[in-house]
C-alpha cells in the first residue's frame, strides 16, 4: 500500500521525469526517444535498441494527444487551425476538458473558428448524452435501477441542453419508483417503521424514504468501486480511464447527495435521519479523496491548471487536507519554474 510520503515522492519524481513513455491501445508500453512526428504517427528510438514507427491509430488517445501537443509547441508559433484540430480530436476521444481548453485557445487566436468550435462541442455533447441515455435505458431493461439512476442523473447534471434531458428526467422518476418497489419487498425496515408509527399510511411513506436512502447507499457504494477502478487504471498508466472512473464516481456521489436531501425533507424518523446524515458525511469524505486523486493524476501529466482545479475543490471541502495541500505546493513550484521558461504551463 502506498504511504502518503511515497505518493508525494513519486509525484515529485514524475514531475521532473523526461522519458517518453507511449501507451498503446492494447495496454502495452513503448519507451524511448521520439525522433520524428508525422500526421499519421511517430518514429521512436527504442530504449532497448533499434527504432520503430507507430501509427497514431494504435496508440491510446491521451498518448496521441500529448505527442501532437508537443509537436505543436515545438513549432514555436501557435497554429490556431492545428490547435483547433487537436481540440476536436481530444473531445471526440473522451478528453473533454483538455479538448474544450484547446478549442477555446484556438478561438482566442482566430475568432472565425467560434461557430465551428460551438458545433464540435454540440456534436460531442449530443453524442455523449445519447450514449448516457442509451446506457441508462439498457440498465432499466436489465432491471439495474441504481445504474440507470446514475446514468440519467449524469446526463441531467452535465448536459442540461441535451435533447434527451426531459426523457432522462422521466426515466429518473421511473428508476426511483422501481427502486422503491424493490425495497418495498424487503420488509425489515418497513416492519420496524410500521411498529414505530403504528400507522399504515405513515409506513408506506417511510417505505418510499427507505427506497431513496437505499438508492443513495447504492450510489455511494458504486462511487467507492469506481474510485478503486480509477486507482487501478492510474496504476496501469491509463490516464483517460482513471479520469473517467473518477468523474463517474463524482457524479454518483452527487446523485447520492441529492437523494439524501430528499430523504431529510421527507421523514422525521430519528434513525433514518441519522443514517442519512452519516451517509452524507461519507459522501463528502469520498469526494475529497476523488478530487485529490484527480489533482494528483493531472499533476503527474503536467496539466497544472487542471490539477489545481481539482485540488481546490478538495481543499474547499476540507481545508486541512494534507494530501491536496502538499500536491498543490508541488504544482505551484512547477508553475513558478515554468513561468521563467519558454514553454509556459497550459
Amino acid at each position: 500500500m502506498k504511504t502518503f510520503a511515497s505518493v508525494i515522492l513519486g509525484l515529485a519524481l514524475a514531475l521532473s521525469a523526461s522519458a517518453e513513455m507511449l501507451q498503446k491501445k492494447s495496454g502495452t508500453f513503448v519507451e524511448g526517444e521520439i525522433l520524428d512526428i508525422t500526421e499519421k504517427g511517430v518514429r521512436i528510438k527504442l530504449i532497448e535498441g533499434g527504432e520503430a514507427t507507430i501509427a497514431f491509430e494504435d496508440l491510446d488517445p491521451f498518448t496521441v494527444y500529448k505527442i501532437r501537443d508537443k509537436r505543436l509547441k515545438g513549432l514555436g508559433k501557435e497554429d490556431a487551425g492545428a490547435r483547433f484540430a487537436l481540440g476536436r480530436y481530444a473531445m471526440e476521444n473522451g478528453l473533454y476538458d483538455v479538448g474544450r481548453h484547446d478549442l477555446d485557445e484556438a478561438v482566442k487566436a482566430d475568432a472565425s473558428l467560434k461557430s465551428e468550435a460551438d458545433k464540435v462541442v454540440a456534436e460531442v455533447e449530443d453524442k455523449d448524452s445519447a450514449k448516457l441515455y442509451q446506457d441508462g435505458a439498457a440498465c432499466m431493461k436489465a432491471q439495474d435501477y441504481s445504474g440507470a439512476l446514475m446514468k440519467f442523473q449524469t446526463l441531467v447534471d452535465f448536459f442540461p441542453a441535451s435533447k434527451f434531458v426531459e426523457e432522462a428526467k422521466k426515466a429518473l422518476a421511473s428508476a426511483t419508483a422501481e427502486i422503491e418497489k424493490e425495497n418495498a419487498k424487503k420488509k425489515e425496515l418497513l416492519d420496524a417503521l410500521t411498529k414505530k408509527k403504528g400507522d399504515a399510511k405513515a409506513a408506506k411513506a417511510e417505505d418510499g424514504v427507505k427506497g431513496k436512502l437505499d438508492a443513495a447507499v447504492k450510489a455511494y457504494e458504486d462511487a467507492k468501486k469506481m474510485n478503486g477502478d480509477g486507482l487501478e487504471a492510474e496504476g496501469n498508466t491509463s490516464v483517460s480511464k482513471a479520469d473517467k472512473n473518477w468523474r463517474a464516481a463524482e457524479s454518483a456521489l452527487f446523485s447520492a447527495k441529492d437523494l439524501i436531501i430528499e430523504v431529510a425533507g421527507a421523514t422525521k424518523d430519528v434513525d433514518t435521519l441519522g443514517a442519512a446524515k452519516k451517509l452524507e458525511s461519507d459522501c463528502d469524505a469520498l469526494l475529497v479523496v476523488i478530487y485529490g486523486n484527480l489533482g494528483h493524476l493531472w499533476a503527474v501529466e503536467r496539466y497544472y491548471k487542471e490539477s489545481t482545479k481539482w485540488l481546490n475543490r478538495a481543499l474547499a471541502m476540507d481545508p486541512t487536507n494534507h494530501f491536496a495541500t502538499e500536491i498543490k505546493l508541488l504544482v505551484a513550484g512547477q508553475q513558478i519554474r515554468r513561468s521563467y521558461s519558454p514553454e509556459r504551463d497550459r
